[in-house]
C-alpha cells in the first residue's frame, strides 16, 4: 500500500483542529491584519476539517457564503457533520478534483476572496495553482494564503516539503499576480494576499502547449 501523504493522516487533520495548531498561528494575527469586509462569497480551498470556518463567521456579514472546497471526501463528510450540528446556514462544503491547475466549478458565484490555508504548498507547481484561483475569481478577487514556513517541525510536512516564502512570492510574480501584503506569523507560518497583476491575462488557456514547453520546477 502506498504511504499516505502527510495531509491525509487523520493524526495531522486532527492537529489542524487543535489548541496546539492555535497557539502557534493565532486566528487573530490573521483577522487583525487582512481585510475581509465586504466579502460575500468567500472560498476557503482545501478547507480540511474546517479549522477556519467559525473564525470566518466572526469577520464575515451574516449575508456573505462560505463555500469549503476539499478533495478528501471523509473531510467534506466532517464539515457537512459540523454544518447540521453547529447549525451553520451560510456554509457549501462541495469536493474538487485534484488538479496541478485547479479551476472552481461554474456553479459557484465567482468569490470575493479565496482562502487557502496549508494547501498551495502541496502542489507540484505552486504559483500554477494560484494562477488557477486567480482566474475562477471576480476581477479584483484576492488570494490569500497561508502556509509553512520552512522550519522544522514535529508535525506536518518535512522541510524539504515546505515552499519558503520568498519562493511562494516569487511563484506569484512569475504568474504575473502581485502581493499585496505579506508577513510571518511567529516563527512556523506566513501569509500573502494575492491580487491579479498588471499583465495579468484573464481567461482560461490551453493547458497542453504550456505542458510541451516543458519548465521542471523544483522545491526550495
Amino acid at each position: 500500500m502506498a504511504e499516505l501523504e502527510y495531509y491525509e493522516n487523520i493524526e495531522y487533520q486532527n492537529f489542524l483542529l487543535s489548541s496546539k495548531r492555535r497557539e502557534i498561528c493565532p486566528p487573530e494575527a490573521i483577522f487583525d491584519n487582512f481585510k475581509f469586509n465586504g466579502v460575500e462569497n468567500l472560498v476557503d480551498f482545501g478547507a480540511g476539517k474546517g479549522f477556519f470556518i467559525p473564525e470566518f463567521r466572526k469577520v464575515l456579514s451574516k449575508e456573505a457564503w462560505i463555500w469549503a472546497a476539499e478533495c478528501q471526501q471523509e473531510l467534506l463528510d466532517h464539515i457537512l457533520k459540523r454544518k447540521i450540528e453547529e447549525n451553520i446556514p451560510n456554509l457549501t462544503p462541495f469536493f474538487i478534483e485534484r488538479s496541478d491547475h485547479p479551476l472552481l466549478p461554474e456553479w459557484i458565484p465567482q468569490p470575493d476572496l479565496v482562502f487557502s490555508s496549508l494547501c498551495l504548498s502541496t502542489f507540484p507547481n505552486p504559483g500554477l495553482a494560484m494562477d488557477g484561483l486567480i482566474r475562477s475569481m471576480r476581477p479584483g478577487g484576492r488570494l490569500i494564503i497561508l502556509d509553512w514556513n520552512k522550519h522544522e517541525y514535529d508535525i506536518g510536512p518535512r522541510i524539504n516539503d515546505k515552499i519558503s516564502q520568498d519562493k511562494m512570492m516569487f511563484l506569484a510574480e512569475d504568474y504575473k499576480l502581485k502581493i499585496t501584503k505579506h508577513m510571518r506569523i511567529k516563527e512556523y507560518f506566513y501569509i500573502l494576499e494575492v491580487v491579479a497583476g498588471a499583465n495579468f491575462e484573464w481567461g482560461y488557456y490551453d493547458l497542453k502547449e504550456e505542458e510541451a514547453d516543458g519548465g521542471i520546477w523544483e522545491k526550495s
